[in-house]
């Protein structure tokens, strides 16, 4: 649906460091800087040394390893998502995302929400590898 043609519908264009005198439904700050959030996963750890891992966690890659292009790939795009950050000055966020769920996945894709999932439904005892602290 186009607004514009909607008399219903009044674009304002104003400063808002500036008082206005109108009864306004919403406000929107289209002028304020992008602060894009960078989605990542797990992988840039590589075979990580360190369970669970911190933040300052650097990670374990193994640069000639056969899923080394996909590790190196995904610590790539992080860190020039930091450099966007250091030379533009524009606030960044990165997510690195585990153990995602959703519509249509496969219960025996072998991650562990499926597992669980699969285990609960079949009435299975859910299992739990390790001491329960890895990621």
């Amino acid at each position: 649906m186009h607004l514009f043609g909607n008399s219903r519908f009044e674009l304002i264009r104003h400063d808002v460091v500036e008082p206005i005198l109108l009864e306004v439904d919403q406000i929107y700050h289209l002028a304020c800087p992008a602060s894009p959030v960078h989605y990542n996963t797990s992988e840039v750890y590589g075979d990580p040394l360190e369970h669970p891992q911190k933040e300052t966690y650097w990670g374990h890659v193994n640069p000639i390893g056969v899923r080394s292009c996909y590790d190196e790939g995904k610590r790539t795009a992080e860190t020039l998502t930091m450099d966007y950050h250091r030379g533009a000055g524009v606030e960044v966020r990165i997510a690195r995302i585990f153990n995602t769920y959703g519509p249509r996945m496969c219960l025996d894709d072998g991650r562990v929400v499926s597992n669980f999932v699969s285990q609960a439904i079949r009435k299975q005892p859910m299992t739990v590898y390790g001491d329960g602290k890895q990621t």
